[in-house]
């Protein structure tokens, strides 16, 4: 009694400790993984609950959460939980795959994930991984995960036919388990020897590692000792050694706990005893087999009676059997009709969804490209206009260069006619001097002309480019006064301007803006020259950032100064100063 009781009280207690650690460090998952891990090989249903008890596993990110995913997988395997997906595997391959964690854990991912793609039919993706996997825990000398990756690649050669490479597999595995001293596992691939031999028809040696893996099985107390037991009776079965067959099965059916599993051992019972003639037999355990919960289970059981009672002429019980065994099938039928509805209706419904999920895409994709393609002529207008712009700007002021060279030119000859008619003047000089000044004087008119006309003609075209100059006695001032505004809004200027400067500028805003200076001083006689100059910068379009730079002040400075300025010319603080300077 003491030598069961001991073992319960301490995994009891080791639970308990789990838990309550687990609790203690929900704010450290990672350390609660550790414990959990610990125990999945002993007690593998605690790591279960465990996992599921880890609260916002939604929350996870990264490692931990490919260690959730790991361990959860690894430890529904362990309890034989069906898997449906490869979505929460998946999550821990796709963290590994990319070299990251150790190499133990690499290879883990790996065949877990082919473990599950085994389990959903997807047998040769499988093996890929499975054979990656048997391969990286080879490099690392794991000798335990080597092996049960070894017995999965068995089990799908096994199911491809391929008898005799997945008899090599599970004698690899079995080699390695004797190593190890697993027994456990050596009970599990002397089974997988044995079923790959029964399929090949070699019963003595089927027989051979069946009788070795059962004495093992009931030696350790293994629950497997009940399937081990059932295939004795089918090998046996098979070899014609009947009576034998019947003590296996009856063995296994007196040791199978669970009510479900010993139906199965009634149907085997029932098809044992039809072949040896064991009518009342037969019966007995077919009927027994009608109280399964498994719907294909009972149709069997009422086939098999059907045809039982059928063979020894009893038509009206096997009339009854076979209408029980139609009814279920009838309602099998509509069960999988509503299923085949939904499951159409739920395809239906995920196809509509990745079509909307498609054209959402498509719609996402035209409107980028729409949008690259109005960029790109939006950029190229703007580096046309850029270009189209400055190069206006190099012909204005060539323009403006051989205006005012020309204008040199005129002053200068008009200076020069002023001379020889202050020599005319002089009785002293010889008739053939005047001639010849005569001479001059016309050829220098000439030239005045010529250069007037070009003037003229420079004039027409700088207005076409988008000057607003005209050219007479004051252009060379207008021409010096746009410089220094351009100079004022390339930011070259340097220093405040100086009385002169502002009496450019004020000059050419009156040419630019019809008579804009006056017209303010005439709505407001009290602006200085501080607050014209503003009107005059705000009008041609220059920032804040670019006065405060003018004026070398801060910005907040040229804010205060604009409020002032609105009080002065009348205007509400709600308006926008720079509108009612642009529109005045």
């Amino acid at each position: 009694m003491k030598t069961t009781t001991v073992p319960v009280y301490a995994a009891f207690f080791f639970i308990l400790v789990l838990s309550v650690s687990c609790h203690r460090d929900s704010e450290a998952p990672d350390v609660a993984f550790r414990r959990i891990e610990m125990c999945m090989e002993s007690l593998p249903d605690t790591a279960l609950y465990l996992l599921k008890s880890i609260p916002h596993t939604e929350k996870l990110r990264g490692k931990l959460q490919a260690d959730y995913a790991l361990l959860l997988t690894q430890a529904m395997d362990r309890n034989y939980v069906k898997f449906t997906s490869d979505s929460l595997i998946a999550l821990a391959l796709n963290y590994y795959t990319v070299e990251r964690g150790d190499s133990a854990t690499r290879a883990k991912a790996q065949y877990y994930y082919g473990r599950v793609l085994r389990e959903l039919g997807k047998d040769e993706e499988a093996l890929t991984f499975l054979s990656s996997a048997k391969e990286m825990f080879g490099n690392i000398q794991c000798c335990k995960m080597f092996a049960m990756a070894t017995d999965e690649i068995g089990m799908i050669n096994r199911k491809k036919k391929l008898y005799q490479e997945s008899l090599e597999n599970f004698r690899e595995s079995y080699t390695i388990y004797e190593e190890l001293k697993d027994s456990l596992s050596l009970v599990r691939a002397g089974q997988n020897i044995g079923r790959a031999y029964l399929f090949q028809n070699k019963w003595d040696s089927c027989y051979f590692y069946y009788i070795n893996a059962l004495a093992l099985a009931r030696e350790k107390q293994y629950s497997s000792e009940v399937s081990i037991l059932h295939e004795l009776g089918i090998l046996c079965r098979s070899m014609g050694e009947l009576k034998k067959s019947e003590r296996y099965f009856l063995a296994a059916y007196e040791k199978e706990t669970d009510e479900e599993r010993k139906y199965v051992e009634c149907m085997s019972l029932g098809y044992l005893y039809i072949q040896m003639g064991d009518v009342e037999n037969a019966r007995k355990y077919f009927k027994m087999s009608i109280n399964s919960s498994k719907e294909y289970t009972r149709i069997d059981a009422y086939n098999n009676l059907y045809f039982l009672e059928k063979d020894i002429d009893n038509f009206e019980e096997a009339i009854i059997y076979h209408e029980k065994a139609d009814s279920i099938v009838n309602v099998l039928d509509e069960v999988d009709s509503q299923e085949l509805i939904t499951e159409l209706q739920k395809q239906y419904e995920n196809e509509k969804l990745r079509n909307d999920n498609l054209q959402l895409k498509v719609d996402r994709t035209v409107f980028i490209f729409c949008g690259t393609v109005i960029f790109l002529i939006v950029a190229f207008y703007m580096c046309y206009y850029y270009y189209k712009s400055k190069n206006h700007r190099k012909k204005i002021a060539e323009i403006e260069s051989q205006i005012r060279d020309n204008e040199e030119e005129i002053k200068r000859y008009q200076q020069e006619m002023e001379e020889i008619q202050e020599l005319k003047d002089q009785v002293l000089e010889e008739n053939r001097i005047l001639e010849e000044n005569r001479m001059k004087v016309g050829e220098l008119n000439g030239k005045i002309v010529l250069l007037s006309m070009q003037n003229k003609t420079l004039s027409g075209l700088l207005k076409e480019l988008g000057g607003e100059l005209t050219v007479g006695p004051s252009s060379e001032q207008y021409i010096s006064a746009f410089r220094l505004l351009l100079a004022i809004k390339e930011g070259t200027l340097r220093g405040k301007l100086s009385n002169g400067e502002r009496y450019k500028l004020f000059s050419l805003f009156d040419l630019l803006y019809s008579n804009y200076v006056t017209r303010l001083l005439d709505k407001t006689p009290l602006l200085t020259k501080h607050d014209l100059e503003i009107c005059c910068f705000l009008k041609f379009g220059l920032t804040n950032e670019e006065l405060a730079r003018i004026f070398q002040t801060s910005s907040d400075s040229v804010t205060k100064a604009k409020g002032r300025l609105k009080g002065r010319l009348g205007i509400s603080p709600q308006e926008d100063l720079n509108v009612f300077l642009r529109d005045f």
